[in-house]
């Protein structure tokens, strides 16, 4: 299970990112353009979980977990929250120049998507080799604590080998870091109909 309790125990080179809108159970890109999201290759093996602080008009601050197993201690001040991150991929719907973006939030509907997902990953035995191909089936509208937030319902759809856009990203990140990777990079190439 992925670590994402709040309480106190608990760089590189630039990816563009895509943001989940809650509020409108929508998706931008990191340029705000709206967006479908139809279906991406999640790498959920390379997932990292850590404490994020966000504030409004500034670039998100991480305390990054050694392991996802082993949480990070929670960072001194007001707003950190836990957060995940990860790298997904789709030619068809970013195009082939960039087709890698991070996904990276502490936003309390998008975890509980991706601790959602997480654990359809795990019925799957977590293939080190493989990543998920995941489509966005809408959004559950929920209750939490005193607000509403809308889960966004991520299913995976198949496993696939590892497309050579991300095991390119995962190269880059071993070079500059190589004890930040849990599993190898198997570089094979997309197929034609992306997935």
């Amino acid at each position: 299970m992925l670590n994402f309790n709040n309480s106190p125990n608990g760089g590189g080179n630039y990816v563009p990112y895509i943001r989940y809108m809650a509020s409108t159970s929508s998706w931008n890109t990191s340029d705000g353009s709206p967006f479908q999201f139809s279906k991406a290759a999640f790498d959920l093996s390379n997932i990292k979980t850590g404490w994020c602080l966000l504030a409004e008009g500034q670039a998100p601050e991480w305390v990054m977990d050694e392991t996802i197993e082993k949480t990070a201690d929670r960072p001194e001040g007001e707003g950190w929250k836990r957060g995940f991150k990860l790298h997904i991929m789709s030619t068809q719907m970013f195009g082939d120049d960039e087709p890698v973006r991070e996904w990276g939030t502490n936003a309390t509907g998008a975890v509980m998507g991706i601790q959602k997902l997480w654990s359809d990953w795990q019925s799957q035995g977590e293939p080190a080799d493989k990543v998920a191909v995941v489509e966005f089936a809408g959004a559950v509208p929920t209750k939490v604590g005193k607000g509403n937030t809308n889960v966004p319902t991520l299913n995976i759809v198949k496993l696939i080998d590892r497309p050579s856009e991300l095991a390119s990203i995962l190269n880059t990140e071993a070079q500059e870091d190589p004890s930040s990777l849990s599993t190898p990079a198997a570089s094979v190439a997309s197929e034609d109909d992306e997935f």
